[in-house]
């Protein structure tokens, strides 16, 4: 039988060895997804309470600790001695979304949109799953970015204890008006809102925002906070256990379950391992200068007391600060030099007292800088004090280092 004029003829090994490459090419084909879609763990550093900076590829969470992959060896670290994690390569800041959502827990979500019914809020944060809240554990949500002129009234009013929900008109002149009545409902144009009983539809281009009566602040601590690299902040108790290597999972109020890609984070703070003094209110400070003045000894402190400038604290000799040790610290940290801005000065002498002890005692007679590591398990009450020498106390000003409790 001759073939059709458009099939031309070829012999039967070469027919046979065209179905069996071609089966071998589907096969392949079948093959590819799975291995293609195996994502590749992210590259990432964690600083520890030690100081130590670990890298290597995320393996996941185990909810009391994080693991990472370096080279062939898992390693796992518990949570207590992890003080920050960001990618080995990290990612740019990005504009965000305007809206803003604040949670009960002091959680602040930017949102491309938020609607709501009478009983739950739908936040959708970009290019992240929508977060579907219980609307008691929403604080308020802000339709527009923060400003000079209306920042200070709107914090205001967020700080308030609310008899009803507010909605808040921002009028021509940047003034808010907070009308009081029952939020129903919000879809993409309008916010649903009873007033005095009768149903209106306020449109939400004319409006500031919305703060919700029904929330109550949360009491729990947060140990960790998550920055993405949209301005969002989420505050959680800790990372929920999950072996992704992309990706992070954790629990908002409400027992609400959110992921978030590692590639939208730009740093994770745990609060836990590490406590910076620079950034705590202390228990009390006081200053008492070697020249007695008339001056009410409350304002002596406010104008030359301890300072906090960064992660440091600055003081000039007879100032002192106290601050609080919660239970499971184990360890006060930091070192202590002239100050820079000094170029000359006298003898200065710094003390660190533990609940009215002297644990550690150095004089500071030049530019050098004596770092300290003083026990404190157990401890109520820790004190960082400076005293002038015989020599008087002309630029004795010396500035403590990173003090921090560590667990």
């Amino acid at each position: 039988m001759k073939p059709f004029p458009w099939l031309p003829a070829i012999s039967c090994a070469k027919v046979l060895g065209t179905a069996v490459f071609g089966a071998a090419v589907f096969a392949a084909a079948l093959l590819v997804p799975a291995f293609a879609s195996r994502v590749q763990a992210t590259e990432v550093r964690i600083e520890l309470s030690s100081g130590e900076v670990v890298g290597g590829r995320w393996a996941g969470s185990t909810g009391s600790s994080v693991r990472l992959e370096d080279g062939s060896s898992l390693r796992e670290f518990p949570v207590d001695q992890v003080v920050a994690l960001t990618l080995a390569a990290s990612q740019e800041s990005s504009t965000g979304p305007t809206i803003n959502v604040s949670l009960t827990n002091g959680s602040s979500i930017f949102a491309q949109d938020v609607s709501m019914d009478d009983t739950t809020v739908i936040i959708e944060p970009r290019r992240q799953s929508e977060i579907r809240v219980p609307i008691d554990q929403v604080r308020s949500i802000r339709f527009r970015l923060g400003a000079p002129a209306t920042d200070p009234q709107w914090f205001g009013l967020e700080d308030k204890e609310l008899r009803s929900d507010l909605m808040v008109i921002r009028r021509g002149n940047d003034q808010l008006d907070p009308i009081e009545g029952v939020v129903v409902g919000l879809d993409p144009q309008n916010l649903l809102f009873e007033l005095d009983g009768d149903p209106i539809e306020a449109p939400r281009d004319r409006l500031e925002g919305v703060l919700l009566r029904s929330a109550a602040a949360s009491n729990a601590r947060a140990a960790v906070k998550i920055s993405d690299i949209y301005g969002s902040t989420f505050l959680t108790a800790r990372l929920e256990q999950s072996d992704a290597t992309d990706a992070i999972e954790i629990l908002l109020p409400g027992q609400v379950r959110h992921r978030i890609a590692l590639d939208q984070i730009e740093r994770i703070t745990w609060s836990s391992g590490r406590v910076m003094l620079a950034r705590e209110t202390p228990a009390s400070t006081r200053m008492s200068p070697l020249l007695q003045t008339k001056l009410p000894t409350n304002l002596v402190t406010d104008w030359f007391g301890p300072a906090a400038e960064g992660e440091d604290l600055v003081m000039v000799a007879g100032g002192n600060a106290e601050y609080r040790v919660e239970p499971g610290f184990q360890t006060l940290a930091g070192s202590v030099g002239r100050d820079t801005l000094v170029s000359a000065g006298g003898t200065v002498t710094v003390r660190v007292v533990v609940d009215g002890e002297v644990q550690w005692e150095q004089s500071l007679t030049d530019s050098n800088t004596k770092g300290f590591r003083v026990p404190v398990a157990g401890a109520n009450r820790i004190r960082l004090e400076t005293l002038a020498g015989g020599d008087g106390d002309v630029g004795d000003q010396v500035r403590f280092l990173k003090p921090r409790l560590m667990k």
